[in-house]
């Protein structure tokens, strides 16, 4: 008699219980006489009365009732392409590295190391030689022009034109952009590093023009020697009741080989999580109605259950959103041993800080939450919240993963500025937007890996649509993506 091993994961599901890929495995290599929906229906009795962290059925679960001579170990997946060893370096993190300071000699540090910073690698551009300073700048006479770099603090629309004002560590200057490039300046995120060309008018009037950003040059990424691939997640909110079980277990199967792609998955090395493993606890009002686990521990407790079920050759590597339990201020240290222990427990878990870089056979990638991501849509024109890679570009282009401060995104007052993107990587890695969005800037690959998680009643007020349970496959050795579709609707399917 032939059996439908998906249904009676579903059967699981629909009664609160998760299967690990280990027990469906044992589950498929089981002879026709022996029924696993029994067995599983007998394992749910059993426990039923746990609680919801602890509904799990396991391979040893299953091997209870089973006679010794059907009990199996053997992992296909784990056992193939062993020669494929995984190469995981952190290149910075700045969990080690957080010192902050008292505010007001903090915040006066951290702009002036991003200004002399950002200069700085102005300064390697051929076209950016004879920089001036502001107070030089003050000095331009008519019919000459100056170029100069600072920091934009301010941007004031005035009858068609637009003022900017910019500072540098030698003082402020308030410029004027006629009205064709008054619309370019609202491109540019305030706290930026600009540079601008000043003149001055018979008049007496500084005028600005050809305002940029310090950009990135065209670059040809690394790539990884050997075929190996990565897996990009973000935002699974476990602990809401809006994650999507169902689908993350699917996605955990065929990381076990159990639904299709075959060949591919055996080549997955890497897992890199961008934040927001869990919901978390208070991070908004009233959030505990929105929550299926209201103990934050707990929540870990249930994100580390799910981690386990990959298979250990897989090195994965998690990083803190805003709703995971650290300091919602930037940049944010590793998530704190004292409420996941577990994963540190997994050796095939790496957590760092958030904003981190690390290196995955060579190919650099830029793994950051992305909560600035907020403010650059919210203002700048034509951006999207269902496109966040035009806004990750932009960042890309600023230098800079969190420019404008005083917004939704909270800074902490730091000796250094860490936010500042130096060097240029291959892969840039964000998430919390909940939209899957890949492109490609100048050679960087830019990856939103969207989330696990259903939308939320905030989303649905504010007409915003998740894309749920797509992931992005990135190929290291040409950096191609593949998508994949976890969802009931597109399980395998293109997205």
């Amino acid at each position: 008699m032939s059996v439908d091993h998906s249904k009676v994961v579903t059967r699981a599901l629909s009664l609160g219980f998760m299967l690990d890929a280990s027990a469906f495995d044992l589950l498929t290599k089981l002879p026709a006489e022996v029924d696993p929906n029994e067995l599983v229906e007998r394992i749910i009795a059993q426990k039923k009365d746990v609680s919801s962290a602890e509904r799990r059925i396991t391979s040893e679960d299953l091997e209870l009732l089973l006679p010794p001579d059907l009990v199996t170990h053997q992992s296909e997946i784990e056992s193939a392409q062993l020669d494929l060893e995984p190469s995981l370096e952190v290149v910075t993190d700045p969990t080690p590295r957080l010192a902050p300071i008292k505010a007001d000699e903090g915040y006066k540090r951290l702009f002036r190391d991003r200004y002399q910073h950002l200069l700085s690698i102005l300064q390697k551009r051929p076209d950016m030689r004879g920089l001036t300073t502001v107070q030089s700048a003050k000095g331009v006479v008519a019919g000459q022009s100056r170029k100069v770099a600072g920091l934009l603090s301010n941007r004031v629309e005035r009858r068609g034109s637009m003022e900017l004002t910019i500072d540098d560590l030698t003082g402020t200057l308030r410029i004027i952009c006629s009205e064709s490039v008054a619309k370019s300046t609202l491109r540019l995120p305030l706290d930026s590093l600009v540079v601008v060309e000043v003149s001055r008018s018979k008049s007496g009037q500084l005028f600005a023009s050809s305002p940029t950003l310090p950009d990135i040059a065209h670059k040809k990424p690394t790539t990884s020697a050997h075929e190996v691939y990565a897996v990009f997640l973000s935002d699974l909110h476990v602990g809401s009741r809006m994650f999507l079980h169902d689908d993350f277990q699917r996605f955990i199967l065929w990381l076990n080989g159990k639904l299709g792609d075959r060949e591919m998955v055996g080549r997955i090395r890497y897992i890199v999580i961008a934040g927001d493993l869990v919901d978390g606890v208070g991070v908004y009002p009233n959030q505990e109605a929105q929550l299926s686990e209201r103990d934050l521990r707990k929540q870990y407790l249930l994100a580390v259950q799910l981690l386990e079920q990959i298979p250990r050759h897989i090195q994965i590597v998690v990083s803190p959103g805003n709703h995971d339990a650290v300091r919602q201020a930037l940049p944010q240290p590793a998530i704190p041993i004292e409420v996941a222990e577990g994963l540190y427990r997994m050796e095939n878990v790496k957590a760092v800080g958030n904003p981190a870089s690390v290196k995955l056979n060579g190919v650099s990638v830029l793994i950051y939450h992305g909560r600035s991501l907020d403010d650059i849509i919210a203002t700048v024109p034509e951006l999207s919240y269902s496109r966040p890679g035009a806004a990750m570009e932009l960042l890309l282009r600023a230098r800079h993963l969190a420019p404008t401060y005083g917004k939704r995104t909270a800074l902490a007052p730091e000796l250094r500025d860490m936010l500042v993107i130096d060097p240029v990587p291959d892969v840039m890695h964000c998430g919390h937007v909940h939209a899957f969005d890949v492109s490609n800037y100048r050679g960087t690959l830019l990856v939103n890996s969207g989330t696990w998680q259903s939308q939320t009643s905030f989303q649905a007020n504010m007409g915003l649509e998740p894309t749920p349970s797509i992931i992005p496959i990135v190929n290291l050795s040409n950096l191609q993506v593949v998508r994949r579709n976890f969802g009931k609707e597109g399980l395998l399917g293109p997205s």
